[in-house]
């Protein structure tokens, strides 16, 4: 693959996977040793900076002001917000989601999956801290990264794979959602995968509508996870929404073929 002036695709991801699985890795180990939880859960938050600190480190060490420039103006210029597109950042994943819980429910699953969770409030920090973290990385270096050497299309998918492969050491952290997952069944892992597809794709097109927006793409991120993990919803709904993703996503690549069918973009030398 090639990158563009300043872009290093390979190392980054290289650095975010060490800077997240190392930590997250000793995290699982502590997390089934007779020991104060309290060095899980903090080696989880030092894993979750991995994004953000690998977008950091190539970010500082490229010698190219172009990039920081470009990362700092999408990070703070409210110009970049494309209004038109706001509803669908906020809305398009709990409906989706809703209307997924709707169809479970008419199939014989309970009704009081439609309702939020009641532990919601003290789920909010990581609702809020998960995406925040994350985004800074992915939307701050990575998928621009992945641009500077790949279309759209193919820069999507891959960073869809590398971040469903990134949460892989999540499944080892006894008490972690991805945990429970693979205690309940290899369906439901295999479901966690997919569904990271659609929802990346999805992230980078509204990402790419809203002028590369960090904020938005923050704000998408984190009604995902709102959704995902506000609602009661059944593994097995779970795997509904899993579907209705994919068709959602799907719908926008039909419907906006030339946004998938752009080629390789520079945006560090665009931004020279």
């Amino acid at each position: 693959m090639r990158h563009g002036s300043g872009y290093h695709p390979v190392r980054f991801f290289a650095f975010t996977y060490a800077l997240t699985w190392i930590p997250w890795f000793a995290a699982a180990w502590f997390s089934y040793r007779p020991v104060p939880q309290i060095a899980a859960q903090l080696l989880m938050l030092i894993g979750l900076c991995g994004p953000f600190a690998g977008a950091l480190l190539l970010l500082r060490t490229s010698n190219n002001q172009a990039l920081w420039r470009d990362f700092t103006d999408r990070l703070v210029n409210p110009r970049r917000l494309n209004w038109r597109y706001l509803p669908v950042t906020i809305l398009l994943m709990p409906a989706a989601t809703y209307g997924a819980i709707w169809l479970s429910v008419r199939l014989g699953r309970p009704a009081t999956q439609l309702s939020l969770i009641p532990n919601l409030l003290a789920m909010l920090p990581l609702m809020l801290l998960a995406p925040l973290l994350e985004e800074l990385g992915w939307r701050g270096y990575g998928v621009d990264a992945l641009r500077a050497g790949l279309g759209m299309r193919g820069a999507t998918l891959l960073f869809a794979m590398l971040w469903a492969i990134w949460h892989v050491p999540l499944f080892f952290i006894d008490g972690t959602y991805q945990h429970g997952l693979w205690l309940q069944s290899p369906l439901y892992v295999a479901n966690f995968f997919v569904s990271v597809v659609p929802a990346a794709i999805i992230a980078n097109w509204l990402y790419e509508k809203h002028r590369r927006w960090i904020p938005a793409a923050i704000l998408f991120h984190f009604m995902l996870d709102a959704v995902a993990i506000g609602f009661a919803a059944e593994q097995f709904t779970k795997c509904i929404v899993t579907a209705v993703f994919v068709a959602v996503a799907a719908l926008i690549m039909i419907l906006d073929a030339k946004a998938f069918a752009q080629g390789p973009r520079d945006f560090a030398g665009d931004a020279n």
